[in-house]
């Protein structure tokens, strides 16, 4: 009998982790939004690379602002306008940059190589930004890079070379904004009232009207740019089936019927190979309780429940911009790493190729940087917990009362400002990791003040510093853990000093 019961518990389990999902909320949200690998993983990386990358000014966005001739003087893309028309003319429009984007120097592994050299344990291709040029060989969308421009399968090539090193891949996806990212001549191609502040209406239009052109300017009516929107989705899904699909704040403008059916596409192609894969919400496109939330070059105020993502720049622009050859400070990255951790979040930064496929040195280099550091001590990061609290320290991180995503309680102000006097804690297992932003010249001494609170019962076996072999004095007191830091500056340490606390 008891061999029955076995037999009939392990169908009922089969069947039920092989669910079929089916287009309603009620089924999706039995996905699970967090898998091991994703909360385990910390850090990943992706691109912003395009037709954008040709004119190499003024962002991702330029192919809006060109067509733009009002754009206000205080606002971000104001002169873009007119730049076009004295560099290009006024008949160069954005499909002529198309033939000009070539790439000779990409090459997938030493971008992938580089990628894991930082320390990302998950890698990313952008598949396709608000533009509608597809960096894979779609069949819903004649524009895009195999037919065209560089004649490169950008997607296939960066998931193939993350493959082999056994990480996880990611997809992102910009292109809900498709939708309303170009001018249009006049109120025919409708759209839901929601959309209208963010759509430019001009009589004279200067957007290419020619039918050719429809499906890379989105001139198409709401039902049928979705449509495109899902086909090219479903095609990536059907073709890589990305451990992570990454999708920005314009997905909000697709309508929920879609959303939900590319949610079950999703799961179910993911469900039949076996894989656990993530999606993001940028708002509240999709259920919370099957997307992990994504604030956008921000932290939170404190430990969240659940896990969620913020996204970095490398360079000064998210795709490459040659009047500002600029990089983030590795020691910047770091501690910001820390501080996201420390929280439960995982920090993705995005590289800005050049148009050629070459990578930026400025950005090589913060690359170089990041990983040194994580090399020594990923420990701290890969694979742990938050602690007790998140940490402590005199820096004030504060609200960007204008920022767009402050309904998930994410903070900027400050996060540029962490040093030495600030500790972030992670945890994993009996192992507390202490980790201190930076090398302190002057206050070799500090007061872990957790353990005078939170963590006042917690027995200490042993501390020591990674990347130390001297004995660490420590001892507690009654306003907490007394540490003083090695007299020789282990390597990389002006970017962050772990102190490994394993606890009785």
């Amino acid at each position: 009998m008891y061999k029955y019961l076995l037999v009939f518990i392990f169908g009922v389990n089969l069947s039920f982790s092989q669910q079929t999902y089916t287009n309603d909320w009620e089924s999706l949200k039995n996905h699970k939004a967090v898998p091991e690998w994703f909360a385990n993983a910390k850090l990943g990386v992706y691109f912003h690379w395009g037709v954008y990358s040709v004119p190499a000014t003024d962002g991702e966005w330029y192919p809006r602002w060109m067509y733009v001739p009002d754009r206000e003087n205080s606002l971000w893309g104001c002169a873009v306008y007119e730049k076009h028309r004295k560099n290009y003319g006024e008949n160069f429009h954005y499909h002529d940059f198309i033939p000009m984007w070539k790439a000779p120097k990409f090459n997938a592994k030493e971008w992938v190589d580089m990628f894991e050299g930082m320390g990302a344990k998950f890698i990313g291709s952008i598949a396709e930004h608000h533009d509608g040029f597809s960096l894979w060989n779609s069949k819903v969308n004649e524009w895009n890079s195999v037919k065209m421009g560089p004649g490169i399968n950008v997607v296939k090539a960066i998931a193939q070379e993350t493959k082999k090193r056994d990480l996880k891949f990611m997809a992102t996806f910009h292109h809900g904004f498709h939708n309303v990212f170009y001018p249009k001549p006049d109120l025919s191609y409708l759209r839901p009232v929601t959309l209208n502040k963010y759509n430019f209406v001009y009589e004279n239009c200067e957007v290419p009207q020619d039918e050719k052109y429809k499906n890379l300017y989105c001139n198409l009516d709401y039902n049928e740019a979705q449509e495109l929107w899902l086909g090219k989705l479903d095609e990536v899904v059907d073709t890589y089936c990305p451990d992570y699909i990454w999708m920005d704040f314009g997905q909000r403008f697709i309508s929920e019927d879609y959303r939900k059916q590319f949610l079950t596409n999703y799961f179910n192609k993911a469900q039949k190979l076996g894989k656990e894969v993530v999606v993001n919400t940028k708002g509240d496109f999709f259920p919370t309780e099957l997307a992990v939330v994504n604030v956008e070059r921000a932290t939170m105020e404190d430990i969240t429940s659940e896990v969620w993502i913020t996204d970095f720049i490398l360079g000064s622009n998210w795709c490459y911009n040659k009047e500002k050859r600029t990089a983030i400070d590795s020691g910047k990255a770091i501690r910001m790493l820390a501080d996201v951790v420390s929280k439960n979040g995982i920090l993705l930064l995005s590289a800005g190729p050049m148009a050629d496929g070459t990578m930026p040195i400025e950005q090589i280099k913060a690359m170089e940087g990041i990983g040194s550091w994580m090399k020594l001590y990923g420990e701290s990061i890969y694979d742990t917990k938050p602690f007790l609290t998140f940490g402590e320290g005199t820096t004030i991180l504060k609200r960007d009362e204008s920022d767009a995503w402050n309904e998930y309680g994410a903070i900027k102000k400050g996060l540029d400002k962490l040093n030495a006097s600030d500790i972030r804690y992670t945890q994993k297992g009996n192992v507390v990791y202490a980790i201190q932003l930076g090398w302190n010249d002057t206050k070799p001494e500090r007061i872990l003040k957790v353990f005078a609170n939170e963590a006042k019962s917690l027995k200490i076996k042993s501390i020591s510093v990674l990347g130390s072999k001297e004995r660490i004095y420590w001892k507690k007191t009654k306003n907490g853990l007394l540490l003083r830091q090695p007299k020789k500056k282990p390597l990389e340490t002006d970017k962050a000093l772990v102190y490994k606390i394993i606890l009785k």
